[in-house]
């Protein structure tokens, strides 16, 4: 049997596709990171269904949508030479569109887009656990490195130009009036929390970074996350606060949300928990709306088709984990490996993938010894999560 034939006998593939929702996205993450090879063809067979129920207005039998993935197979079999010329055809188009648009407005125009750059060269960077840097680390103005306690760490700006490491340690900024831009690396099986300038707090999630300035100068605080991180904004009305991530934006007076936008995840979403946020995507168009989010709301962005979904969400499962413990009802187990790879920085293989599908229901204290934590998954999943060494997992 080969790849398309799995995919249209497995149940979870048409899962994706008809009945879409954050498990199900983070079970096929975690299926396509293990199957590198077969991932472009994944999801270009996808694709083809995504742009059959453009037009199709009725709802599909189980018989229809088999049927629908024998044609779509078959289309993609004949016309993939014909498809790689249209790429190149749509490519040479946008950028000749781009260029006329620069001739057309000129300066502004060109502003705009160095306004982006100045943010995309911070967001652009490798994924943290890539980096040299494999322990908790401040880095101010690209200058000088701090070590931070490893496991948990926690860094406090004071308004006199202060940084009070780990409650301990006190770092003088001689120069107050020099805004120094600061990057805030936690690697895989850390955590950290901040409080910026403006007393903001931000509890920041395994495999992430945060960058930031020393002190909030402009018209808006504005601040760059790769990863995972819990946000308590100061409210200042007269100055918003901004997180810019890879793929959204957030902008906020002054609420509490959670962001994770991991690169190595296809799906980047925001969840409020108080106030109100606004949302906005890299690829919008001018004639797109923001997002406006309500409390107990999640805004989920995909970065393949760049849409955004918007759903009402028990929002302790999403921010559990800046209290030391996951919350889940009714989830797909690989959502929970996922957070679990994060947080102990271990990798975890399922000897049969399709046990990543596995709904579980529970609350799991992540702030005990890994034993205590995997013979609770053991007794709650049925199935042995089997220590290889100190870093890796097997699940059978």
């Amino acid at each position: 049997m080969n790849l398309y034939h799995q995919l249209i006998e497995n149940p979870l593939f048409f899962k994706w596709i008809y009945h879409n929702s954050p498990e199900i996205n983070d079970y096929w993450d975690h299926f396509l990171s293990e199957h590198p090879n077969d991932a472009e063809v994944i999801r270009e067979f996808k694709a083809g269904f995504e742009q059959h129920l453009q037009y199709k207005k009725h709802q599909l039998s189980e018989k229809e949508k088999k049927e629908l993935a024998i044609r779509i197979l078959k289309k993609i079999e004949q016309v993939d030479h014909k498809k790689r010329y249209r790429k190149v055809i749509r490519l040479t188009m946008r950028y000749a569109a781009i260029a006329i648009l620069f001739l057309m407005v000129g300066s502004a125009l060109t502003w705009f887009f160095m306004e982006d750059t100045i943010s995309e060269r911070y967001t652009q960077f490798p994924p943290p656990q890539n980096l040299n840097i494999q322990e908790p680390t401040l880095i101010i103005e690209n200058e000088q490195e701090i070590a931070l306690n490893k496991g948990q760490s926690e860094l406090e700006y004071s308004d006199k130009g202060q940084i009070i490491v780990d409650k301990e340690k006190v770092i003088e900024d001689e120069s107050l009036e020099k805004v120094k831009m600061n990057t805030l690396v936690i690697p895989y099986g850390n955590h950290s929390t901040i409080t910026l300038s403006d007393g903001t707090k931000v509890w920041i999630n395994a495999g992430s970074r945060l960058i930031y300035p020393s002190r909030f100068t402009d018209k808006t605080r504005e601040v760059l996350l790769v990863g995972e991180a819990f946000f308590d904004v100061s409210k200042m009305e007269d100055k918003p606060f901004v997180v810019k991530t890879p793929d959204i934006d957030i902008k906020v007076l002054g609420t509490q949300f959670n962001v994770s936008a991991y690169p190595d995840e296809n799906v980047a979403h925001a969840v409020l928990t108080e106030g109100s946020v606004e949302i906005s995507h890299k690829s919008q168009s001018v004639f797109e709306r923001n997002i406006i989010l309500k409390p107990g709301q999640l805004a989920s962005y995909n970065k393949q088709n760049e849409s955004t979904n918007i759903y009402d969400v028990d929002t302790e499962y999403f921010t559990s984990w800046k209290e030391g413990y996951l919350t889940f009802t009714n989830s797909d187990l690989n959502r929970v490996v996922k957070k679990l790879e994060r947080y102990y920085n271990i990798h975890m293989k399922y000897l049969d993938p399709l046990d990543g599908s596995l709904r579980i229901s529970g609350k799991l204290d992540i702030s005990k010894e890994q034993d205590v934590v995997f013979e609770y998954m053991n007794s709650l999943t049925g199935l042995n999560f089997e220590k290889i060494n100190e870093r890796n997992y097997l699940i059978k």
